[in-house]
């Protein structure tokens, strides 16, 4: 006797973590200023509810290594999503110049 087929197939599981996920968006942030930046990130977050449900994001910030000063737009990225409600996962980019988001509703 064959092997029966579910009649439910269950719907795909969210992969465990972000990397390796193809982002549905990347934002890229280098060569902005801080407020400009600022503003780009605060008008991604507000677009959330125009993407689908659990979309991946890509926010490329660099770095820093080629800034005159300070780097600043990681640690700026980093305080706008952990004080998001939209965002519901966050984890640093693979090579370490930006941030992978899944956002919620």
């Amino acid at each position: 006797m064959g092997k029966r087929r579910p009649t439910h197939v269950p719907p795909p599981e969210l992969p465990p973590t972000l990397h390796g996920v193809v982002p549905d968006l990347t934002v890229d942030l280098h060569g902005m200023r801080t407020h400009q930046a600022q503003r780009r990130v605060e008008s991604l977050l507000a677009t959330c509810s125009q993407r689908p449900l659990g979309a991946v994001i890509r926010i490329v910030t660099g770095k820093g290594n080629r800034s005159s000063g300070t780097p600043v737009l990681l640690g700026l990225v980093e305080e706008l999503l952990r004080d998001d409600p939209r965002v519901t996962e966050m984890v640093r980019d693979a090579g370490g110049g930006g941030w992978l988001i899944r956002t919620g509703p």
